[in-house]
């Protein structure tokens, strides 16, 4: 039987009602080029059943793979078993000791069993020390941050952005009618260096804007003395509420001369890329514009070109929103006792 969509279908009930056969349904819609066999075949379930989409009880190709025993043993393979996280196993791992497609095995976790799927989060590791101290700072902050000062933080960062950054080859498929070694080489062939030439930026956000892209020196030496001398300089002149993560003591004093209301090292919550606006919003949309920019550079200094364009076409309205999610973010933070808390964020 050929397939029609669900509107057809009803459509064909309908008539079906009025009392027409299958060919008078075929010559009054000439243009949908009904096969003549199917409406009959949909007619015959319209009697049988009276709806053009329901099938009767047992009918269709009987179910092999997705057996009551099979759906069983998926159901206790591929969720992790209770008090004991990470014991569960892939859908390749469960299709190979149950002997079944990993198709099947998807199709029992979504329709028999009823599970969704998530992409596993990469996160920093972080021990009981450091969930401690995120804690108790991400609590002074909100305590010290209302809404309207948290308009006037200047958060800032430091990313690396690769000339030809990594595929990820789930997600970046070409498709062909024939054999994998009949593709062209340029269509199916991904090239990257070992050592893919890159460039470090660094830049600051806030409520009422963004400041400018600043590119680190190629081989330049990154310490105290680079930053205090370069590019802490540059980034007052940006905003004079600076929030740096430069933890060293020559820059924090630099710093207190300079800014002397800057969030300071022993303040701000350590390994915490999920509270900044910039780790967990700006550079994940500057990569992601990136990757599907064209034509690619194909030099360092095409790439510099492409970012700071880039950079500034960013707009501003999901910048605010990301600041002001900061605030959400030190409370979440905060009902998690210092651990992680972007799984829970959605």
């Amino acid at each position: 039987m050929a397939k029609l969509s669900l509107a057809d279908k009803m459509r064909i009930q309908t008539l079906r009602e009025q009392g027409l056969g299958a060919k008078a349904m075929k010559m009054t819609y000439l243009q949908k080029h009904w096969n003549l066999s199917t409406l009959k075949a949909i007619c015959r379930r319209i009697d049988k059943t009276g709806s053009a989409v329901e099938r009767k009880a047992g009918s269709g190709r009987p179910k092999s793979a997705r057996s009551t025993n099979n759906i069983a043993k998926v159901q206790e393979l591929i969720c992790s078993q209770e008090d004991q996280p990470g014991t569960s196993k892939s859908t390749r791992q469960v299709a190979s000791e149950i002997g079944i497609s990993a198709t099947s095995v998807r199709r029992i976790a979504k329709r028999d069993l009823g599970l969704l799927s998530f992409k596993r989060i990469r996160v920093q590791v972080i021990n009981d020390a450091t969930k401690h101290k995120r804690l108790t700072r991400s609590k002074m902050l909100l305590r010290r941050l209302t809404v309207q000062k948290t308009k006037q933080v200047f958060f800032t960062d430091e990313k690396i952005f690769y000339l030809n950054p990594p595929v990820n080859n789930q997600n970046n498929r070409v498709w062909s009618n024939g054999r994998k070694r009949d593709v062209d080489p340029q269509r199916l062939l991904v090239q990257r260096a070992k050592f893919s030439a890159h460039v470090m930026v660094s830049a600051g956000i806030c409520y009422s804007g963004k400041g400018r892209l600043h590119f680190v020196a190629e081989k330049a030496k990154i310490n105290a003395e680079y930053y205090v001398n370069n590019l802490l300089p540059r980034l007052i002149d940006d905003c004079h509420k600076l929030a740096p993560a430069h933890t060293s003591r020559h820059a924090q004093k630099w710093l207190q001369q300079n800014s002397p209301y800057f969030i300071k090292k022993n303040e701000w919550p350590p390994y915490s890329p999920d509270l900044n606006p910039l780790d967990f919003h700006i550079w994940g949309a500057m990569v992601e514009k990136y990757q599907a920019y064209t034509p690619k550079p194909v030099n360092l200094m095409e790439l510099k070109i492409v970012l700071e364009a880039i950079w500034n076409d960013l707009p501003q309205e999901p910048i605010k929103k990301a600041v002001l999610g900061f605030r959400k973010r030190l409370q979440a933070c905060i009902r998690a006792d210092g651990g992680h808390f972007e799984h829970r964020l959605s």
